[in-house]
């Protein structure tokens, strides 16, 4: 009653990324089952960049993958763990348009076409934040998050997606990163289709989080019928004719959950990673700069709230409303602006997440139980992070 599945696929190429299709089918009268052929079959013999013969390029992925008989109306296509694929592809996605900065034999190297050709590729879904621990936390906010906010800001809409990636029932690691899509059955997961999985990934309707769960609305004051959401029947775009609007931020978290900020992004600055790599040559990763910084106890607070009829049965909830720009100045609605809210402990404030997430807690003074159980602040650990995918504002 609590689960349900369906068929996806992890395509693998030579070391220029990864993708994760989803939903397929499966044939057993096709090779691996009809799983896609990104190393583009050959004939015998002929299978040789000599010859003509390469594996396919982002692009071609894409179409195979939606276009072979396993598929389905619904399948979509995600970048996965999106750093294996902008680094050694060399694509700059601050560019505008993003664009590859590879040679000819930089593309050969990967039995890539020689060019010419952007070898960039706008895929609906990106998974930004794979992991369970404090640094799988840090990739994605301090080198992912402006990849995919690079995007928005040209309006290339795509997908933030996090997940494990554990590829095991057994790995610890499987409780970490969790996306939640929208779903036209509720929360009956046995209900659940999976071509609707993949309807609300194309559609931006998912939000992200370990620990935390949260969502945010947009509503227009002059017209309060008119809201970008991320439910199943909703818009993700609002519109005001005054350029006003109501920014609504809902969490919720255990009580073993603690956060402490908020992070609204609004058309964001992003920031050139400052590692290179041999493999990228110059970096191709980007961080991004918060529009506006929220603190707990200053701008929000955060209550305990019963959600069960039994001793214990809480859990944290902030409800927050601001009136944009006039709660916010640095997100003046002057133009078309997209959002995206993100919300987190801090070292020193929250306490991290121990024992549910037991990774990265500092060894020293925790030599004794007695120190285990004493909240650990401080201490290191696995700090609370939620994130939404965008909603936007369509200026008049």
């Amino acid at each position: 009653a609590f689960l349900t599945s369906t068929v996806g696929e992890e395509i693998t190429t030579f070391d220029y990324g990864h993708f994760n299709g989803y939903p397929f089918t499966v044939d057993p009268n096709l090779p691996s089952g009809g799983s896609t052929d990104w190393g583009i079959a050959a004939p015998a013999g002929m299978d040789f960049p000599s010859l003509g013969a390469y594996t396919a390029t982002p692009a071609q992925v894409h179409a195979i993958a939606l276009s072979q008989p396993t598929s389905t109306p619904d399948t979509t296509l995600q970048i996965n763990h999106v750093s294996s694929h902008y680094q050694p592809l060399k694509i700059d996605t601050s560019l505008v348009p993003p664009a590859d900065a590879m040679t000819a034999a930089d593309r050969l190297a990967f039995r890539l076409p020689p060019g010419p050709g952007n070898l960039f590729h706008h895929f609906p879904a990106q998974e930004c934040w794979n992991g369970s621990s404090r640094g799988h936390q840090g990739e994605f906010l301090n080198s992912r998050i402006g990849i995919w906010f690079n995007h928005l800001n040209q309006g290339l809409r795509t997908t933030m997606i996090s997940d494990t990636d554990t590829h095991t029932f057994t790995d610890l690691g499987t409780a970490g990163a969790r996306t939640w899509t929208a779903s036209p059955t509720g929360d009956a997961a046995s209900s659940i289709v999976s071509g609707n999985v993949a309807q609300a990934v194309d559609a931006g309707k998912a939000v992200g989080g370990q620990g935390i769960y949260v969502q945010t609305r947009l509503v227009s004051v002059a017209n309060p019928a008119q809201v970008a959401d991320l439910t199943w029947n909703g818009s993700t775009t609002v519109s005001d004719p005054n350029g006003e609007l109501d920014l609504e931020i809902r969490i919720q978290a255990p009580l073993w959950v603690e956060y402490d900020q908020i992070l609204i992004y609004a058309n964001a600055a992003t920031v050139k990673n400052s590692v290179t790599t041999p493999a990228s040559g110059s970096p191709y990763l980007f961080s991004a700069i918060p529009t506006a910084t929220l603190n707990l106890g200053t701008n929000f607070t955060r209550s305990v709230v019963p959600v069960a009829a039994i001793p214990g049965g809480d859990r944290f909830e902030t409800n927050l409303t601001l009136r944009l720009p006039l709660d916010l100045p640095a997100i003046p609605l002057t133009g078309d602006t997209w959002i995206v809210v993100v919300v987190k402990g801090s070292d020193g404030i929250s306490k991290p997440m121990f024992p549910v997430f037991a990774d990265d807690l500092a060894s020293a003074g925790n030599t004794t139980l007695a120190n285990l159980v004493d909240g650990n602040l401080g201490q290191n650990g696995v700090l609370a992070l939620g994130v939404t995918n965008a909603l936007y504002y369509d200026a008049p």
